[in-house]
């Protein structure tokens, strides 16, 4: 069995929150610059630059998200390395039960950054 250092552990445990926080920080961040750079009015695809850019990064960290749960689900998870079972089954729940809660987390930042202006 290789071995990991708890820090890379404790990180895959923590993915799907990780995900959704720099989800949060790109929401933001996408509004905040196309605030302070009066980009409004600019426009990407023919739709409005700030929700077609949240809903890009929003998809992408929904996908990536559930490409965790699944993996957790399907009996893959942060904690393969350790010999005994319990460890195992338990990292594999809390990715999983994580990527459940970050999905919801994901949709509640992005709806509200999606239905009102960037700069409204």
């Amino acid at each position: 069995m290789a071995h990991r250092s708890f820090a890379v552990t404790f990180a895959a445990l923590m993915s799907p929150f990780l995900v959704w926080a720099a989800h949060f920080g790109l929401v933001y961040g996408i509004n905040g610059i196309i605030c302070a750079r009066h980009l409004q009015d600019a426009r990407l695809l023919g739709y409005p630059l700030s929700p077609a850019l949240i809903g890009i990064v929003t998809v992408l960290a929904l996908l990536w998200v559930a490409m965790l749960m699944a993996r957790a689900l399907g009996g893959h998870g942060p904690a393969d390395h350790v010999a005994a079972e319990d460890p195992r089954r338990f990292a594999r729940w809390f990715v999983a039960a994580g990527a459940g809660t970050a999905l919801v987390a994901i949709l509640w930042v992005a709806l509200p950054a999606l239905m009102v202006p960037a700069c409204g």
